[in-house]
């Protein structure tokens, strides 16, 4: 029998295990749900990939449809050229906009939602000669998460197995 007010080493470990593992949970969750939601803002723009962190971008169509990805039923706000954006996400995330009236020429672009802004220039018209374009098969692959979720679990992991030493080293002298 145990004095009062000491916790047997068992339900004091599961105690930690249930700490950690929510803990666990949870900043995997709120991991995985910044990175989907902020990583693509702006994803298209008249039906074209936009590559995040874009100073210029060149459209033909004068009324393209901007669209992106933010957190659920968060609002899209921002200005392209002389018009003002409004929008508000999906349930996943989904949003699009696209002008009243026709684009010309440079527009300075500036859309936020949440936290996450993307700010670039929108020239209306065809490419420049002199600029290089490249095709989706000769473009970088995009980064993947999955090095960062088994950095994320094997640390857990780790502070798991050193709390289960530390408590461990207090049993003895609840014997």
């Amino acid at each position: 029998m145990l004095p009062a007010g000491i916790m047997p080493v068992a339900k004091r470990l599961t105690l930690i295990a249930s700490f950690f593992f929510i803990t666990l949970l949870v900043t995997c969750y709120l991991s995985l749900v910044t990175v989907f939601a902020g990583s693509g803002l702006v994803s298209t723009i008249g039906g074209v990939t936009f590559v995040q962190g874009t100073q210029q971008f060149w459209h033909t169509s004068a009324r393209p449809t901007f669209s992106g990805v933010t957190t659920a039923s968060a609002s899209v706000t921002g200005t392209v050229g002389s018009q003002s954006i409004a929008s508000t996400a999906d349930s996943s995330g989904n949003w699009s906009w696209t002008p009243t009236t026709d684009l010309t020429g440079d527009n300075a672009i500036t859309i936020t939602s949440a936290s996450t802004t993307a700010s670039f220039t929108l020239t209306i018209g065809a490419l420049p000669a002199n600029i290089a374009t490249a095709s989706a098969g000769t473009l970088a692959p995009a980064g993947s998460m999955t090095p960062t979720i088994v950095f994320i679990i094997g640390g857990f992991l780790l502070l798991f197995i050193g709390g289960r030493g530390f408590i461990g080293s207090f049993s003895k002298f609840n014997q």
